[in-house]
């Protein structure tokens, strides 16, 4: 297995150690390629101006400085055969900074931290980093909760609109072969009418056929579907929760209307939200 790459985004808060060791120790055994993000925002002063050139070398010498830091405290605490770089970027902002790096640097996962917010943010509405990163970055984006700690990766939840199964079916259990886990499919609706039981069924005899035996799926009846995946969380005691995600409209940013969104602002348990290409 040729080693994977991954992104960690730092503010040098607490919580964004939490997700550095929590990729660390899940990957580091991969022999991963670790790269560490930060980013230098310097706004508000024009930017033909000397002072602002400036301060730009300042901040991005002292990000550094804190970033080789950061790097020899993350070495000690897990040990492996990986490799651990720190980059300072400057950008307007955090997903920008995130889109370009990754548009030109082979990368297979970008790790960061997750928290919770406002009651409005909780229900999905505009607002977060973590939603603006998850919303325009091109490859799947690792999010880690606050409280998060790795230990395995035995079950994971995925949760599926039963469109694109086989090709979505495919990177799920790609990421799963890697740690063995088991691959929980779920789909929740209101009601279940002819459509919907037909979906299933196709559903069910993809899963049967598949080539990966850990794998099964079961259909929910709830209104609320991130009350109903915050429940089965529960019961299958699982370890990374993942959605397939697409770049919002206007009218989903105004309304909230983002299943992965809503579930990004609930963080209980790490969020694994893959773009639809």
């Amino acid at each position: 297995m040729k080693a994977p790459n991954l992104v960690l985004l730092t503010d040098f808060s607490p919580l964004s150690k939490v997700a550095m060791l929590y990729a660390l120790k899940m990957a580091a055994p991969l022999g991963a390629n670790f790269t560490i993000l930060n980013i230098v925002r310097v706004d508000g002063i024009p930017k033909a101006n000397l002072k602002t050139r400036q301060l730009e070398k300042t901040i991005t010498q002292i990000a550094q400085e804190e970033g080789d830091s950061l790097v020899a405290e993350l070495r000690a605490q897990v040990k492996g055969n990986y490799t651990l770089t720190f980059k300072p970027i400057k950008a307007r902002t955090v997903s920008e900074m995130v889109r370009k790096y990754v548009t030109n640097n082979p990368t297979n996962m970008v790790v960061m931290g997750l928290q919770g917010s406002s009651a409005l943010k909780k229900m999905g509405r505009l607002g977060g980093t973590t939603v603006s990163v998850i919303d325009e970055c091109p490859v799947p984006v690792l999010a880690i909760p606050t409280y998060a700690k790795y230990s395995n990766m035995k079950n994971i939840v995925y949760a599926t609109d039963m469109k694109n199964i086989k090709k979505e079916l495919d990177i799920i259990v790609e990421f799963a072969k890697i740690f063995g886990s088991f691959v929980h499919m779920i789909h929740v609706s209101p009601a279940i009418d002819k459509k919907i039981e037909a979906a299933g069924l196709a559903v069910d005899e993809i899963v049967q056929k598949y080539a990966y035996d850990k794998v099964k799926f079961e259909l929910i009846l709830e209104d609320d579907i991130t009350k109903a995946i915050g429940n089965y969380i529960q019961k299958a005691n699982a370890d990374v929760l993942t959605t397939f995600t697409h770049k919002l409209s206007l009218e989903e940013k105004i309304f909230g209307k983002s299943v992965t969104r809503k579930l990004a602002y609930q963080g209980t348990i790490p969020l694994l939200a893959v773009k639809r290409k």
